[in-house]
């Protein structure tokens, strides 16, 4: 938050124009006008959801990685186990993230209420729907999280760059899917008669490659949710 004179904060919703503003006050762009009043999100509970999504997530990388480990030493019985055991921690990390987002998403509103970072890509709402829309999972939610990451930064005048960390992180949640295409044979006998079928499987988790690009994008979602955490924090004055 910007300092006072007499040592008080002012509000980002309350906050003068970036210096970096050249123009009239009259000109300025629909996109750094003041939005409407909201209610940030606690600090605190921003900070203790995000420390347990990041715990979460380098357990799930831990796991990710020992089962791609079993995969190609063939232990397949062991294999099966750390597959269940990493999947539902999975889907743990899945909800924790969900909210996790959706909260940081909404102090964006409060903390750029000028929108001084830019427009928005998405809503408010598609920090949860964004996961559960076909195909459109492969690019919706980045959108949402550089809405978050340009959202919480202080706004500058120099040209935006997507941070590495984002660019590796999502790079590495396509190749987990784009790997995980597995062919499962499945043999029956009826009557006497040996009847074999093939089907295509596409899951997280369920090659080695697919394992390790699962692990790796665990770790960087676990940085970059740390990061995130620590600027809203920061800036809400926690």
């Amino acid at each position: 938050m910007t300092q006072q004179a007499n040592g008080g904060n002012i509000p980002p919703h309350q906050q003068p124009l970036p210096q970096y503003w050249q123009g009239p006050t009259a000109d300025v762009p629909p996109h750094m006008r003041p939005w409407r009043p909201v209610t940030m999100v606690s600090p605190k509970s921003v900070s203790g959801l995000g420390g347990w999504t990041a715990r979460l997530l380098m357990g799930a990388a831990g796991l990710q990685l020992a089962g791609g480990v079993l995969f190609l030493l063939e232990v397949d019985s062991a294999s099966l186990v750390v597959q269940l055991v990493s999947g539902l921690l999975m889907i743990a990390c899945v909800v924790l993230v969900m909210v996790w987002l959706n909260q940081a998403r909404s102090n964006i509103e409060y903390l750029d209420p000028y929108r001084w970072a830019g427009r928005r890509r998405l809503s408010k709402g598609w920090a949860v729907g964004a996961w559960f829309v076909p195909v459109g999972f492969l690019w919706l939610p980045l959108q949402v999280v550089l809405d978050v990451w340009w959202g919480t930064a202080e706004p500058t005048r120099e040209k935006r760059r997507t941070p590495k960390i984002i660019v590796g992180w999502w790079t590495c949640w396509l190749l987990a899917w784009f790997t995980g295409v597995r062919t499962v044979n499945t043999v029956s006998h009826r009557n006497g008669v040996r009847f074999e079928s093939a089907s295509l499987n596409v899951y997280l988790g369920s090659t080695a490659l697919s394992a390790l690009f699962t692990a790796a994008a665990a770790v960087l979602l676990c940085l970059l949710v740390r990061r995130v955490t620590a600027l809203q924090t920061a800036r809400l004055g926690y």
